[in-house]
């Protein structure tokens, strides 16, 4: 069974590598840039925020990385911007580990609410996420690329 912790300095490459792979497997072009400046954010403790790895032994299979969002309507939001978990290590309790420990993270940090969001192509991640009790929240997102 993988272990689940905080993130630490020394696990910068294996996450960013991860979640490079995340964003390739969901057919975005990873910016390097970007995600060492997010991982950089959270593992300096800039925003309030999680950023945990999966292990097993002593590889790093998975990752998740989500911010803290005050809200003067839901509340206390903790927003997953990046979850993956490694192909090769799929369907073996990983993915549900990582998600009960972020749970477990915002129960302590007083989250009132969790959001993601999953591309309409992601079958499986929707499913994944429905299964542990995430449902739809019945908004419609919408963005504006500023650079």
């Amino acid at each position: 069974m993988a272990l689940i912790e905080r993130a630490n300095p020394t696990d910068r490459a294996d996450v960013e590598r991860l979640i490079a792979a995340y964003h390739t497997s969901e057919g975005v072009k990873p910016k390097p840039e970007r995600i060492s400046w997010a991982v950089e954010q959270q593992m300096k403790n800039r925003f309030p925020g999680v950023l945990l790895v999966a292990r097993e032994k002593t590889k790093i299979v998975g990752v998740a990385l989500a911010v803290y969002a005050p809200s003067a309507e839901l509340g206390r939001v903790l927003v997953i911007q990046d979850f993956f978990v490694d192909p090769s290590t799929r369907l073996k309790g990983v993915g549900r580990a990582l998600a009960a420990r972020l749970l477990d993270e915002a129960k302590a940090m007083r989250i009132d609410r969790v959001d993601l969001e999953v591309f309409p192509k992601n079958e499986g991640a929707a499913a994944f996420w429905k299964k542990i009790g995430f449902r739809m929240s019945g908004r419609t997102m919408f963005s504006r690329d500023l650079l």
